[in-house]
């Protein structure tokens, strides 16, 4: 018995020593294997360096610290892109179904505190590559997540203000993911179940003039919500305007918070489109400054219905809300002046149908409250067909009590003009398209003045005032609930925005009833 028991005892522990130096040996093979991959058959433009690899067979896993790589032009040697990982982990690799499955099935890969600088003027254009087929997938490779942590991204371009976009404490997660030969060639080249992402600090340069800033973002059920985001011309009013040779507004943009609910995206026959049920705007503020006194741009402004028609992918936004808003419109006409300003606020907003994927009878519906003036309210309803070539649309809107001196910080330094008296109520409907828009309009006001004002705008032009009176109707009648009304016709022009064309419609419904 004793002998019995000692050879099993041996040869456990003679089972148990193989065992681990086959698991030593073959971990060192494969980490050897590893290395000479990375160093001889990875791509001549990559350069690549790694501290240690530390690779576990029997746990089905392997590690990589401190890795780098850098990629470079094949012609001309010119780097351009710069990543380094902390660690990269590759977790619970399936030997069964490498063997018996034909596929590479990995639980888990994680990538701690990458950081990636990519250069994108530098990259040269290579016109031989073909746009099909440029990578075999030897075998389909599933893996059931991807983690990277905290990464640190940065997209540079030539110019003097580099920064194309930044962010910082970026973690994306994918779960379900799938690669193979099919889905290589794709624009999205891999499939996948779900989705997460978080940020802290996010900056785009969204064009020459331009920059959007986001405070943090998080992703996670195909639900998105942006924290302080602000959207902002980066230079003063005043070096705008040296700085253009063509009229362009000035905007400072801040939003509390932008929701956008089940998101969708991703490409249908080549083409890309973007889902979404519900998009909130939380206390938006908007100021937009315009320096009259720069050239005009001649380029045709389209309406928002061609606008939509003709994004060169598919969107669909079933509903858009805006809540306690504020706009205030600064417009410098006169040299002498920093020009005048109107505003909206309180103000609150339903859009519905922000697509150009509906088709007949269904519209695009805008539903506006607000207190124009700080407290005059105001309704409007907004309504327009995308598919309709002429860009047909309806306005309507409902102003309440005006006292016309609060127009003056608009109307004296703009157009050298002082109104006194107060409309009462007005009620106007806009029909138009892309060419011209009829107006109907009533009105209810009383002891309208107009007074002109010198050239300088520091004191009445008497004669000239008292000329304007003589044609303007003082009061719609004396009872307040009878209105004078009116309709008057207006030409669009084509260079302008649709507000001009709004605004000279309601102008000249309100000059026909009053003169």
């Amino acid at each position: 018995m004793e002998k019995g028991f000692k050879n099993s005892v041996y040869a456990i522990l003679a089972i148990g020593a193989l065992f681990i130096i086959g698991t030593i040996s073959i971990n060192i093979v494969l980490k050897n294997k590893l290395e000479n991959f990375i160093q001889e058959r990875l791509p001549d433009n990559m350069i690549r360096a790694f501290e240690d690899i530390t690779v576990e067979t029997f746990g089905g896993s392997l590690s990589v610290t401190n890795a780098s790589l850098i990629i470079k032009n094949k012609n001309n040697n010119i780097e351009h892109t710069f990543i380094n990982v902390e660690k990269l982990k590759i977790s619970d690799i399936s030997y069964w179904d490498y063997l018996f499955n034909d596929e590479i099935h990995i639980e888990n890969i994680t990538l701690e505190n990458p950081t990636i600088a990519y250069y994108k003027d530098r990259v040269e254009k290579n016109k031989d590559t073909p746009s099909n087929g440029i990578i075999s997938i030897y075998k389909p490779i599933v893996i059931d997540r991807i983690k990277i942590n905290n990464t640190k991204l940065a997209i540079y371009e030539k110019s003097k203000d580099s920064t194309n976009l930044y962010t910082k404490g970026l973690s994306v997660e994918l779960d379900g993911i799938r690669i193979d030969n099919n889905t290589i060639i794709r624009k999205i080249p891999i499939e996948y179940d779900t989705y997460k992402a978080k940020s802290d600090t996010v900056f785009v340069k969204v064009g020459p003039y331009e920059n959007l800033t986001v405070r943090d973002f998080s992703i996670a059920n195909r639900n998105a919500r942006f924290e302080k985001l602000t959207l902002k011309t980066k230079y003063s009013k005043k070096e705008l305007s040296r700085l253009i040779t063509k009229e362009r507004d000035h905007y400072d943009l801040t939003l509390q918070s932008l929701s956008i609910d089940n998101i969708d995206f991703g490409f249908e026959s080549n083409r890309f489109f973007a889902k979404s049920d519900m998009v909130s705007l939380v206390a938006p503020i908007l100021e937009v400054y315009r320096d009259k006194l720069v050239a005009d741009d001649p380029k045709i402004k389209p309406l928002y219905g061609r606008m939509l028609r003709d994004l060169p992918f598919e969107l669909t936004v079933d509903s858009l809300k805006i809540t306690n808003g504020k706009i205030k419109y600064e417009e410098r006409v006169k040299s002498e002046n920093m020009g005048g300003s109107i505003n909206f606020v309180e103000l609150n907003a339903t859009i519905s149908n922000v697509s150009n994927t509906y088709e007949k009878p269904e519209t695009t519906n805008l539903k506006i409250t607000a207190d124009f003036m700080d407290n005059t309210p105001f309704t409007a309803f907004w309504s327009f067909d995308v598919n309709n070539k002429n860009d047909a649309f309806l306005f309507k809107a409902n102003v309440g009590a005006l006292v016309a001196d609060k127009m003056n910080s608009f109307t004296e330094p703009n157009l050298k003009v002082k109104l006194e008296g107060r409309t009462n109520k007005t009620y106007f409907t806009i029909d138009g398209n892309n060419e011209n828009a009829t107006t109907d309009m009533k009105i209810n006001y009383s002891n309208f003045d107009v007074t002109l004002l010198r050239k300088d705008g520091k004191g009445e032009d008497k004669f000239l005032s008292a000329i304007t009176n003589i044609f303007i109707s003082k009061n719609s009648k004396n009872k307040e609930d009878n209105f004078k009304e009116g309709t008057a016709e207006a030409t669009r022009d084509k260079t302008k925005s649709i507000f001009n064309f709004l605004w000279i419609s309601v102008k000249a419904a309100l000059t026909k009833i009053m003169i």
